[in-house]
C-alpha cells in the first residue's frame, strides 16, 4: 500500500477509535491490525492495559501502542535469536520514540493531559473534558502516520515485510 494511502488510512481509523471508545494504545494497534490484515486478539487485549501511559500517566499509549505495531513487523520471533534479533527493532523504534518528543516535548502521559492517573477524579474530569480528549484524538492520529512512515520505509528497505 502507497505510503500516503496508508498514512491516512491509520490516522483516519486511529483516531476514530480513540475520539469513540478511548484507548490510545489499543486506537493505534487496531488501526493497522485491520488496514494490514494483522488482527490478533491477544494483543489487542494486551494492549489496553497500555492506555493513559500505563494507567499510571508514563509513557503515552499511542506511542506504546505505535511501538507494539513496529514489533510486530521488525525485531526477533523467537528468544533464540538473541541480541541480534533484538537490535532489528531498535532503529525504527527509537525513529519514533525521537519524534514524538520532538513534537510533543514528552512521552509522559501526566505531562500531557496533566493528569494524574492515579487520582480517580482526576481521570474522572480528563475524561469529561472534550478539549483534553481531543488533544489525545489529535496525537493518536499523528503518531499513526507516524508509524505508517516508518512502516512503509521499513517495507521499501527489506523489499517487503515479513
Amino acid at each position: 500500500m502507497p505510503q500516503e494511502e496508508l498514512r491516512r488510512k491509520v490516522g483516519v481509523l486511529a483516531s476514530k477509535y480513540e475520539e469513540e471508545f478511548h484507548g490510545c494504545s489499543q486506537a493505534v494497534l487496531l488501526a493497522f491490525q485491520e488496514t494490514l490484515g494483522l488482527k490478533d486478539d491477544l494483543l489487542f487485549r494486551a494492549a489496553g492495559s497500555l492506555a493513559g501511559g500505563m494507567y499510571s500517566g508514563l509513557t503515552c499509549g499511542a506511542l506504546t501502542g505505535g511501538l507494539l505495531v513496529i514489533g510486530t513487523r521488525v525485531g526477533r520471533r523467537k528468544m533464540e535469536e538473541g541480541l541480534e534479533g533484538l537490535l532489528e527493532s531498535f532503529d525504527p523504534a527509537q525513529r519514533l520514540v525521537k519524534w514524538f518528543e520532538a513534537e510533543y516535548g514528552t512521552t509522559s502521559c501526566r505531562e500531557l493531559t496533566g493528569t494524574d492517573w492515579f487520582d480517580m477524579n482526576q481521570v474522572m474530569l480528563f475524561l469529561r473534558s472534550p478539549d483534553k480528549l481531543k488533544e489525545c484524538v489529535e496525537r493518536v492520529r499523528k503518531t499513526a502516520e507516524k508509524v505508517a512512515e516508518i512502516m512503509t520505509e521499513l517495507e521499501e528497505r527489506s523489499g517487503g515485510l515479513p
